[in-house]
């Protein structure tokens, strides 16, 4: 027989008792779906919670910190070092300092970073108002929007301009006060940020060095694609540098997020296995009922593999129908769910998320699969009894 001949009289089989094969595609359905629907709730949980994290130029970024040895202090010979790797795009050195800046009777503390311009490019800091830094050259400062609320400036866009004063502390290799009352000097606002809580500055490392740049506190190293991060980094550790990247956070929160979806899917997994008892009754029901039928086949030259074919192409199909729209319902009430909490957010000026995200080829098309496999494992045993059993008996059956 062949296997068109087997899928006609499958599906033939299927229509002839269509409110059984509804509902034990129904079943099937329900429990594809369960997965689907919790399973993506965790992979749009993940996406959020990584894009949160870091965007994917962030994930090309390297910090190297300094090491406990002389030789592997931060200095402009390590930055040459690392300009020098392969697959190295960008080295942009950090040097930071305390400092306190004073506007009239107004004063505020903040952390001074010394900065190539590069290097706000790196981070994506860039300015709400004003211009960024465009060379080392000039005494410019980037201020947060914290500093501009504690000095009392007004509108972020005002102090764009204005001369602050700035008292730079000075510390020593064990990152303690030389003197309280540091180096005194004005800069002018190039621009504001909009950072409203951590007050910072961002002046060029040109200013910094020049009072004690020998060593810098970290250095940023970007490489040219993603993939080139983890050689890079092996090669500056090598070196002896410790480093440290986003992806770190990333692949912990990766991991974590596979327990979540695990633990997700198996409650889904406990609605398919019970559609798989399901698919199982029906196709035995079946062989019960069409044994008189099966006994004409056979005595008219149908083989007992024919047979097995018919019995195993009903469940096979039952799996494959209950797997597509199964899948489709996931997806449609993760979308509604999705569009329900996103209306309500909008509503109240809140900002709108994907909760809900399916990977097609590396999620929906496997689980579609494994409702196919599923459901033709439970038709194999119904399947293989019809096969066996004797014509004449079969014939006398009522």
């Amino acid at each position: 027989m062949k296997i068109i001949d087997v899928l006609r009289l499958a599906i033939g089989n299927l229509k002839r008792n269509k409110l059984r094969t509804f509902l034990t595609v129904s079943g099937v359905v329900v429990g594809i779906g369960s997965i689907v629907f919790l399973v993506s709730l965790g992979f749009g949980l993940q996406r959020l919670a990584t894009k949160k994290v870091a965007s994917l130029d962030a994930l090309t970024l390297l910090t190297v910190n300094p090491g406990n040895k002389e030789d592997t202090f931060l200095t402009e010979s390590a930055v040459e070092k690392f300009k020098k790797l392969d697959n190295v795009d960008i080295v942009s050195p950090i040097l930071s300092t305390p400092g306190q800046i004073t506007k009239g009777e107004a004063s505020s503390d903040t952390v001074i970073y010394g900065v190539d311009p590069k290097y706000l490019e790196l981070e994506d800091a860039k300015p709400k108002w004003g211009k960024t830094l465009k060379d080392n050259s000039e005494k410019e400062v980037i201020i947060s929007q914290a500093v501009i609320k504690t000095l009392e400036l007004g509108e972020p866009e005002k102090a764009v301009g204005q001369e602050l004063s700035f008292n730079i502390i000075q510390l020593d290799d064990q990152g303690n006060i030389k003197s309280t009352e540091g180096i005194k000097m004005f800069l002018k606002v190039s621009a504001v940020t909009g950072e409203e809580k951590v007050k910072y500055s961002y002046v060029p490392i040109s200013i910094l060095k020049e009072i004690d740049g020998k060593k810098y506190n970290s250095i940023k190293v970007r490489v040219k694609k993603r993939n080139d991060l983890k050689d890079v980094r092996k090669a500056i550790e090598s070196m002896g540098y410790p480093t440290t990247s986003i992806k770190d956070t990333v692949d912990q929160i990766d991991r974590a997020f596979v327990i979540i979806k695990g633990i997700l899917g198996g409650f889904g997994f406990v609605a398919l296995f019970v559609a798989a008892i399901g698919i199982f009754n029906t196709m035995t029901i079946s062989l019960l009922e069409r044994t008189h039928e099966i006994g004409i086949m056979k005595a008219i030259g149908g083989r007992d593999k024919d047979i097995a074919r018919v019995f195993t192409a009903e469940s096979s199909l039952i799996g494959l129908m209950g797997g597509l729209f199964g899948v489709l319902a996931g997806w449609l009430v993760g979308r509604g769910i999705n569009a329900l909490a996103n209306f309500m957010a909008s509503s109240v000026g809140g900002e709108t998320n994907d909760f809900f995200y399916m990977p097609l080829l590396t999620f929906a098309l496997p689980v579609i699969l494994f409702s196919f496999l599923v459901s033709t494992f439970s038709g194999i045993w119904p399947a293989r009894r019809a096969a066996r059993l004797d014509p004449l008996e079969a014939l006398r059956y009522e």
